[in-house]
């Protein structure tokens, strides 16, 4: 029994040694856990603010530009400017690539928060955003180059123009729609703080009342020649009736 007496002084003496030595690692441990969250964590919230300011500046100032562009009253100086293929175009395609990565950037989103998994109920704000981008992306080229090749061949409008621009209008409209409810899920006033809220309001004020301005003071305009051709129509067969008795 006394030959055993000092090994097990030894052993008493290692496990005790070797106490701090399992807490330091154990610290390290969740050190690294620690660490490693706050970097996802980093990482995600850095790609949620790129998808909201890269969304607001499609959906909020490019589309809604290039929309103005096409309505805005050029003085006769500028009327030889080709504003479609020149401002227009431009315009719409800097922001579709912008959306395209904006929409990138969502969908990897919803993805980390099971959105898309069917485990929890999808949020109305990435609903309305695939449809709205998906209106744009599948629709609004296509429609756009059949429009101009039909102008080109007639000098006309066509079908095509028509839902390009309907499909335009309410795809933006949804996406300005979409601005809210993506504030409203992240928590306005925790993580979304108010001057980013009343700015990016302002900005959608502003532009879209110039826009929505444009469309009703071209449609009036519209209805005006209209009806200044349909007199004029009248006078002509007048004359050509009076002259012919």
């Amino acid at each position: 029994m006394a030959k055993f007496c000092p090994l097990l002084i030894i052993l008493t003496i290692v496990s005790f040694m070797s106490i701090p030595l399992l807490a330091e690692e154990r610290e390290e441990d969740s050190r690294l856990l620690e660490r490693e969250f706050y970097d996802s964590f980093k990482i995600f919230n850095r790609k949620r603010n790129a998808h909201a300011c890269m969304m607001s500046i499609a959906f909020l100032v490019l589309y809604p530009l290039g929309a103005i562009s096409l309505h805005l009253p050029l003085p006769p100086f500028l009327r030889k400017i080709r504003i479609v293929p020149s401002v227009h175009v431009p315009i719409q395609i800097l922001g579709l690539a912008i959306m395209i990565g904006a929409m990138c950037l969502g969908i990897n989103l919803a993805r980390e928060l099971d959105f898309l998994s069917g485990s929890v109920p999808v949020p109305a704000h990435v609903v309305i955003g695939l449809l709205a981008t998906s209106m744009i992306i599948l629709i609004q080229p296509a429609m756009g180059i059949l429009q101009h090749l039909h102008f080109r061949k007639t000098g006309g409008k066509s079908i095509y123009g028509y839902i390009h621009r309907w499909n335009g209008r309410i795809a933006i409209i949804l996406g300005m729609i979409n601005q809210g409810l993506g504030f409203q899920l992240v928590g306005i006033g925790t993580v979304v703080h108010t001057h980013s809220l009343v700015r990016n309001f302002v900005i959608l004020g502003v532009l879209g009342s110039i826009w929505f301005g444009l469309v009703i003071w071209d449609g009036l305009r519209g209805v005006v020649r209209k009806k200044q051709t349909v007199v004029e129509n009248r006078e002509v067969k007048q004359k050509d009736s009076g002259t012919v008795s």
